[in-house]
C-alpha cells in the first residue's frame, strides 16, 4: 500500500480541491459580483482589460483612475498576471476565475511535497488537504484578486530555498530573489522577508563556514534579482510619469491609513482623505483626486504620486513618534485582529459571503486551524522527534520565521482578511504537524501526554474563538455592496431589497437613500425619487450627493431656480465634488449664462483631469465661443479616453472641417459613424467631408446611410439635393427638396434651393 501512497496523496488533494470549487464556480457564476467586481477588483479588471484591448472606458460610476499617465498607485503585479489570462483566453470574467482555482490545487500539491519534505508524507498529505478544503482559498480564486498567485510565490520560494540547502546552486538564490521580487509586485510589504532571507542564508553560511567570497556571492544574489524582478515596475513609473516611485505609490497613504489618531485599525475612513477625495468612502479609483485635494490643501496647484507618498509616510511617522504609547497599542490591536476569528471586511465582506454561501457556509472557519497550528507549535518546541535531517531543520527555521516576520509587514499598515492569506499555508502546515504529534502519542500509548495536548488543543480552540471587541463584520456592508452589485447588472428590484435590508440593519442612510431615489428615477417613478432623496436630506441636511440628485431631478422638471440652490448647497459642503458642477454647469449654459457656465465646466476639469463629461462640455462651450483650437485640445483628450464616443469624434471632426484640416475631419466623422452607425448627424458631415474632397460617391453612400437609418432626415435629404444639383441632375435635387418641405415646410436652405432651381429651369437654353 505504501508504494501507491505518493500517487494516492496528490490524487486526493486535487479531488477534494474539485469537489469544493466546481461547485463553488458554479455558484458565483450567478452572482452579480461575479460580472459586477466591486473596489479593488474591479480595478484590477479594469487595469488588466485595458492593458488587454486599449479600451480605457471607465466604468460607470466610478472616477477614472488616470492609470495610463500616472505611476503605479496599487501594486502593479496582479493585474499583469489578469492582463496574461485576458490575453491567452480573452477578456472573460470566468477564465481568471478557473486559472486561480487551479492554481489554488497546485498550491495545495506543493504544500504537500513541502509538508512531505519536512515532516514525512502523512503530515504533507494532511496540510495538502486542508489547503484544499479550507474555505478561504477557494473564496479569493473566486475574487479578481491576488492571493492564490501570492501563495503560489511564497510556496515556490520555499522550495527554492529547500534546493539550495541541498545543492547549495546559486541558481536556487537567484530565482529565489526572483520570486521575492514578484512577491513584492504583489504585496510591497513582502520586502520585510527580504532581510530576514539574507540572516538566514548568513547565518546557515557561517555555520558551514562556507569561504568569504562564495558567502558575499550568496547574499548579494538575492537582493540584486528581487531588484531585477521589481524593476520593470518602476522603470515604467518613470518613464510614463517622469516619477520615482517604487513598486506603487500607496505606500505612504497605508501607513498612514493604519498609524492615524483616529484610525479604525482595518477600514480607509480618515476624514481628510475623503474630503480630499470629494467622497463618502474612497476607494483605489479616487486615489489621484486625493493627490490633487491634498495639493490643493497645501497650497499646490499640482502634486506628484511621489510627493504624496512622501507626504503620507512623514504623517505617518509624525503619529509614531508623537504618540508611541497609541502607537504600539494600536499596533498590539492590529495583531490580534490578524491572528482573530474574523475574516476583516475589506472590498468584500467574507464572513457574510460565506453565511450566504450554501458550499462554504458548512466549512471550518480560521479559529480551527490556528488553534492546530499554535498546537503544532508547542509540540514542535517540545517533541524530541524533531526532522532529522539538517536541510529540513534549517528550512523549518525560515518558515517558522516567516509567518511573524509577514504579520509585522502586515500589522505597520491596517488589517484585512485578505493580507493574512498568504501565511495561513504555513498555519496549516504546523497545524497538520500538531494533528500528526497527538495521533501519535495516542497511538504509542502515551496517555498522559496525548491528555495533555487534548486539553492544550480544547484551550487554544477557545482561545481562537476570542476576538477583540468594538469589530464584528458588518451584514449592513455586505447588503450595501450586494445592492450595488445588482443595481450594475440590471436588478433594480434585487437591489432595492438589498438596501433596503441594509437600511434596516444600520448602513449609512444617506448612502442607501441616494442610491434607492436613483433606483426609482431610473425606473420612470421620479416623484418617488425624489421623495427619497428629500427623506435623506431630512436626516442629512448636509449630504452633498442627495442635494445634487434632488437638483438634478429638478432641473429635468424645469425647476431651475431651486434646482441651482440645491447645487450651491452641494458645492458648499463639498467644493471636490466635480459632478455637481458638471450639472450646475449645464443649467447655466441652458440660460445662456456662458461664462459662468464655462467657470464650472473648468473648475470640474481642474479637479477631475480626466473627466470625460467636464472635457466635453468644455471643449462644446469653447467651441461656441470661437476657441477652436483649444476645442480640438479637449476633444482630442476626449476621444482618448473614450474612443467609442461618437457625439465626441464627430464634434472633433466638425472642429478640424471648420479650420480646414478636411483630413483629420474626415477620420474622424468615420470613427464615429463606425462607433454608432445609427448617428445620422455623423453620416451627414461623413458626406460633407468626402463631397469637399471631391469624393462624390463616397459623398452619395454617406447621406443614403444617413437615411436608411432615418428616412425622414431633412439634412440628409437636402444634402442629396445639394448633390444632385452640384451634379446637374435638377429634377432629382428638386425632388428631394420637395421631400425636406413636406416634413419641414419652413426649412430656410431647401426653400432657397428649391427657389434656385426653378429660376434655373425657367431660363432659356
Amino acid at each position: 500500500m505504501n508504494k501507491y501512497l505518493p500517487i494516492l496523496f496528490p490524487l486526493l488533494i486535487i479531488f477534494a480541491g474539485l469537489a469544493l470549487r466546481i461547485p463553488y464556480l458554479e455558484e458565483i457564476r450567478h452572482t452579480p459580483e461575479f460580472k459586477y467586481p466591486l473596489y479593488d477588483p474591479e480595478y484590477n479588471a479594469y487595469w488588466a482589460k485595458g492593458l488587454a484591448t486599449d479600451d480605457w472606458t471607465v466604468p460607470s460610476g466610478v472616477r477614472d483612475p488616470e492609470i495610463r499617465t500616472t505611476p503605479h498607485g496599487r501594486p502593479p503585479g496582479y493585474p499583469w498576471f489578469l492582463f496574461l489570462i485576458y490575453r491567452l483566453f480573452g477578456v472573460s470574467d470566468t477564465a481568471p476565475r478557473i486559472v486561480q482555482m487551479l492554481l489554488g490545487l497546485v498550491n495545495a500539491l506543493l504544500l504537500y511535497s513541502l509538508g512531505k519534505r519536512i515532516f514525512g508524507a502523512g503530515t504533507g498529505f494532511l496540510a495538502g488537504l486542508m489547503m484544499a478544503l479550507y474555505w478561504v482559498f477557494p473564496y479569493y480564486e473566486g475574487l479578481l484578486t491576488y492571493p492564490a498567485l501570492a501563495i503560489f510565490l511564497l510556496l515556490c520560494l520555499f522550495h527554492c530555498l529547500r534546493s539550495w540547502l541541498r545543492q547549495e546552486r546559486f541558481w536556487s538564490l537567484a530565482l529565489s530573489g526572483i520570486l521575492l521580487g514578484a512577491f513584492a509586485l504583489l504585496r510591497p510589504n513582502g520586502l520585510l522577508l527580504l532581510p530576514l532571507l539574507l540572516l538566514w542564508i548568513l547565518l546557515i553560511s557561517l555555520r558551514k563556514k562556507v569561504p568569504l567570497r562564495r558567502l558575499c556571492f550568496s547574499l548579494v544574489l538575492p537582493p540584486v534579482c528581487c531588484i531585477a524582478a521589481v524593476a520593470p515596475a518602476f522603470i515604467r513609473d518613470y518613464v510614463v510619469a517622469r516619477d520615482l516611485v517604487f513598486i506603487s505609490s500607496y505606500g505612504g497613504i497605508n501607513l498612514y491609513v493604519g498609524n492615524h489618531p483616529n484610525a479604525s485599525l482595518v477600514e480607509p475612513r480618515i476624514p481628510e482623505l475623503m474630503t480630499w477625495a470629494g467622497v463618502d468612502n474612497w476607494s483605489c479609483f479616487d486615489y489621484p483626486a486625493i493627490v490633487r485635494g491634498l495639493a490643493a490643501q497645501q497650497g499646490l496647484e499640482s502634486m506628484r504620486f511621489s510627493e504624496a507618498n512622501r507626504y503620507f509616510y512623514r504623517a505617518a511617522l509624525h503619529f509614531i513618534t508623537e504618540r508611541p504609547g497609541l502607537f504600539f497599542a494600536n499596533l498590539i490591536r492590529k495583531m490580534l485582529l490578524f491572528w482573530g476569528p474574523v475574516e476583516i471586511t475589506n472590498d468584500t465582506v467574507p464572513a457574510w459571503d460565506k453565511y450566504f454561501s450554501r458550499i462554504l457556509h458548512p466549512l471550518p472557519g480560521f479559529p480551527w486551524f490556528f488553534a492546530l497550528f499554535l498546537l503544532g507549535t508547542v509540540c514542535l518546541l517540545v517533541d524530541k522527534e524533531k526532522p532529522r535531517k539538517q536541510t529540513a531543520n534549517d528550512l523549518l527555521l525560515f518558515l517558522w520565521l516567516t509567518i511573524p516576520v509577514y504579520c509585522l509587514s502586515v500589522v505597520l499598515y491596517f488589517v484585512a482578511g485578505r493580507y493574512r492569506v498568504p501565511v495561513i499555508p504555513m498555519v496549516l502546515l504546523f497545524g497538520a504537524y500538531g494533528i500528526g504529534a497527538l495521533a501519535r502519542s495516542y497511538r504509542a500509548k502515551h496517555y498522559k501526554k496525548a491528555l495533555a495536548l487534548t486539553v492544550l488543543l480544547i484551550l487554544f480552540f477557545m482561545l481562537s474563538h476570542w476576538h477583540m471587541p468594538g469589530y464584528e463584520a458588518s451584514e449592513a456592508t455586505w447588503h450595501l455592496r450586494h445592492a450595488l452589485a445588482c443595481s450594475r447588472s440590471g436588478m433594480p428590484e434585487t437591489a432595492e431589497a438589498s438596501y433596503l435590508k441594509a437600511l434596516e440593519k444600520g448602513a449609512d442612510s444617506a448612502v442607501v437613500y441616494a442610491n434607492l431615489g436613483r433606483i426609482h428615477v431610473q425606473r420612470g417613478d421620479r416623484e418617488g425619487g425624489m421623495a427619497l432623496y428629500r427623506r435623506g436630506l431630512e436626516e442629512h441636511p448636509d449630504n452633498a450627493i442627495l442635494h445634487n440628485n434632488l437638483g438634478y431631478e429638478l432641473y429635468r422638471e424645469g425647476k431651475r431656480e431651486e434646482a441651482q440652490q440645491h447645487y450651491l448647497r452641494a458645492i458648499e459642503k463639498n467644493p471636490r465634488l466635480a459632478l455637481v458642477r458638471i450639472n450646475l454647469g449645464h443649467l447655466l449654459a441652458e440660460e445662456g449664462n456662458r461664462e459662468e457656465a464655462l467657470a464650472q465646466y473648468e473648475e470640474a476639469l481642474r479637479l477631475e483631469p480626466q473627466d470625460c463629461a467636464a472635457l466635453y462640455n468644455c471643449a462644446r462651450l469653447y467651441f461656441e465661443s470661437g476657441r477652436t483650437t483649444e476645442a480640438i485640445r479637449l476633444y482630442r483628450r476626449v476621444v482618448s479616453l473614450r474612443p467609442d464616443w461618437a457625439e465626441a469624434l464627430n464634434n472633433l471632426g466638425y472642429c478640424y472641417a471648420t479650420v480646414g484640416q478636411i483630413t483629420e475631419a474626415l477620420h474622424c466623422y468615420e470613427r464615429a459613424v463606425s462607433a454608432d452607425p445609427s448617428y445620422t448627424l455623423a453620416w451627414n458631415n461623413l458626406g460633407n467631408a468626402r463631397l469637399a474632397m471631391g469624393d462624390e460617391e463616397g459623398a452619395h453612400s454617406a447621406y443614403a446611410a444617413a437615411l436608411k437609418e432615418r428616412n425622414d432626415d431633412i439634412y440628409a435629404l437636402h444634402n442629396l439635393a445639394r448633390l444632385f444639383e452640384k451634379q446637374g441632375h435638377q429634377e432629382e435635387a428638386a425632388s428631394y427638396c420637395e421631400k425636406v418641405l413636406a416634413i419641414a415646410p419652413d426649412y430656410v436652405p431647401a426653400l432657397e434651393l428649391l427657389k434656385k432651381l426653378k429660376q434655373t429651369a425657367e431660363q432659356p437654353e
